[in-house]
């Protein structure tokens, strides 16, 4: 493994300042030839590795993948890109295409390390455990894909698909969980490498916490699988939760300054660390910080549900209320702001740059590290299911008692039925996933993008006499027109409409 490491290091290195333009749907003839003909041990299925590794990455480098979030979450909207938050969804919309562009580009790498699956000579382990992780960056790319757009076409091989048509999301739904469970089969339980990439190559829990987030979707909308797949959502985050490797960690262990590849949280279940060192830099923490920082300032909350952000240290550690510039503390609401909304504070923090010291970013792209997936995630989506299915259980009170406590907030009450304990889970995991990207799909799934919607003031950045009216149509993003030129047959949907 420690020679798999070095290897996806210095090709990763060498690949940072590469970005693939490559359409999904285009025949790469080389790409074949050297399948075929070149790739024989396991050596060069490390250098396929490498590529896959960088495209996944790529997904999380700056904003421009994320930035759907702001168009119905209210812990997410953007100063730059309101027509985001519209509700008449547009498929020419550069950032409509950019999410789509870096899943597919991460799904044609991952396609082509599993074309090499039987066909290389090398120990059979190790292999095997290079293909986990080709399916488990395969799973959460269409993850990623199927949480945003109404339709995309199922791609599982390197052979050209110039007609293919769309999978409805319930397929893709449903790819997301075959991949990602046999993941789990093939991965490691750890990686024995104390590198960087040890830290971030995806283990078996990895995949747990994926599929569990995959289940807890599915129960609700459009999947609409119901009791049986919130069961299937707990059992899959109580196997996380039962592995005593992971638990909850303080708010300062999980969000400082400290090098991106120092202390880790153990919350971590799925990271990406950008240093000089392992890829390219990260410019994400500049879609968050504000323009005082020479920030895009993409990315801060609605004005509603920062102030009604319960009061304690999670709120301190969410939002920067104030923060140094020229020397003086300057707060969120100051006269002089172009953007009167707070900045997430524990979303900016580097080693290069800081919002409590006034150190401003030296540069667009800073050391960063991103926690994907982490355990306070998976104890809410336990919490959550349980209640769902059979009512809250003592786990479930002791999880949110402890991630209560860690707020300085009062615990709940007990007692509590099923339907009561969920929407206080929901509501909870709002603000503890607060900036963090998953309150769009959390509001989807459970059909509350119109009462979130209704709530929002006339103060807001987008107030909601100026996005319309949100319909289930437009929960979710069209095929990009660049795509629909490229091939028509992406309008319909092979398996169905959902």
């Amino acid at each position: 493994m420690k020679k798999l490491i070095y290897t996806l290091l210095a090709a990763t290195m060498a690949l940072g300042s590469v970005v693939s333009c490559d359409k999904f749907l285009e025949e790469d003839p080389r790409g074949q030839f050297m399948a075929a003909s070149y790739f024989n041990t396991v050596e060069d299925v490390q250098t396929a590795l490498a590529r896959m590794v960088y495209e996944t990455m790529d997904y999380y480098y700056d904003g421009c993948c994320l930035n759907m979030a702001c168009r119905i979450a209210d812990d997410i909207c953007a100063a730059n890109y309101k027509t985001l938050e519209v509700f008449r969804q547009s498929a020419s919309e550069q950032y409509v295409l950019r999410s789509w562009e870096a899943s597919y580009a991460a799904v044609k790498q991952a396609n082509f390390v599993l074309s090499l699956d039987g066909t290389v000579e090398g120990d059979e382990k190790t292999l095997s455990e290079y293909m986990g992780m080709a399916y488990f960056y395969r799973g959460l790319a269409y993850y990623h894909l199927v949480r945003y757009y109404k339709q995309m076409p199922l791609i599982l091989d390197i052979n050209p698909h110039a007609d293919i048509k769309s999978s409805s999301q319930a397929a893709v739904w449903d790819q997301v969980v075959a991949d990602l469970t046999k993941a789990e089969e093939l991965l490691p339980d750890s990686w024995s490498s104390d590198n960087v990439m040890k830290l971030m190559a995806p283990t078996t829990w990895s995949a747990k916490a994926v599929l569990a987030e995959a289940y807890l979707n599915m129960g609700g909308y459009p999947y609409n699988g119901g009791a049986t797949y919130y069961q299937k959502a707990a059992d899959k985050a109580k196997e996380i939760i039962n592995n005593t490797r992971f638990g909850f960690d303080s708010y300062e262990n999980i969000f400082n300054d400290k090098p991106a590849a120092q202390d880790l949280s153990k919350e971590g279940l799925v990271t990406f660390i950008y240093t000089d060192a392992s890829t390219r830099r990260n410019s994400f923490i500049t879609c968050m910080m504000p323009a005082e920082y020479d920030g895009y300032y993409w990315f801060m909350p609605e004005k509603k549900f920062f102030q009604d952000f319960p009061e304690g240290p999670r709120k301190d550690m969410t939002f920067a209320t104030s923060f140094k510039y020229n020397g003086e503390d300057l707060a969120w609401d100051a006269p002089s702001r172009s953007v009167k909304l707070p900045p997430y504070k524990k979303m900016t923090h580097s080693p290069e740059c800081s919002l409590e010291s006034g150190v401003v970013m030296p540069t667009w792209r800073v050391e960063y590290r991103t926690y994907a997936f982490r355990y306070t995630q998976t104890a809410l989506t336990y919490a959550e299911a349980i209640a769902r299915t059979s009512g809250p259980d003592a786990l479930a009170y002791q999880l949110m008692d402890a991630i209560r406590n860690r707020a300085g907030l009062k615990v709940y009450d007990r007692g509590l039925g099923g339907e009561a304990f969920a929407r206080l889970v929901v509501q909870e995991r709002a603000w503890e996933m607060a900036g963090e990207f998953t309150r769009y799909s959390d509001l989807c799934r459970l059909q509350m993008v119109e009462d979130i919607h209704n709530q929002r003031g006339t103060d807001e950045l987008v107030d909601s006499d100026y996005t319309g009216t949100p319909t289930k149509d437009t929960y979710y993003c069209p095929v990009p027109e660049q795509e629909m030129l490229l091939n028509p047959n992406l309008a319909e949907i092979e398996t169905g409409t959902i």
